[in-house]
């Protein structure tokens, strides 16, 4: 957790997002949340753009409040 309403989490890429760009699913438009960064094998990738392709076998850090990234990922 970050304060009382926001927090980073790592959270397994949902299945439908995987292979489409963070800009085709405009995430931070429609969830108020942003990705911070791909993990895979321990390695992060910070580098996150609108052309990132959503791989699979990875996880992804997301930031926002606690209460878009619940509704969003369902935890």
């Amino acid at each position: 957790e970050l304060d009382d309403t926001h927090a980073i989490f790592e959270i397994e890429i949902p299945e439908k997002w995987i292979g489409k760009t963070v800009g085709q699913l405009d995430i931070r438009n429609i969830h108020n949340i942003n990705i911070m960064a791909l993990k895979h094998n321990g390695i992060m990738d910070l580098n996150i753009r609108s052309d990132t392709r959503i791989p699979q076998n990875h996880t992804m850090l997301v930031l926002g409040s606690l209460k878009d990234i619940q509704k969003c990922f369902h935890i």
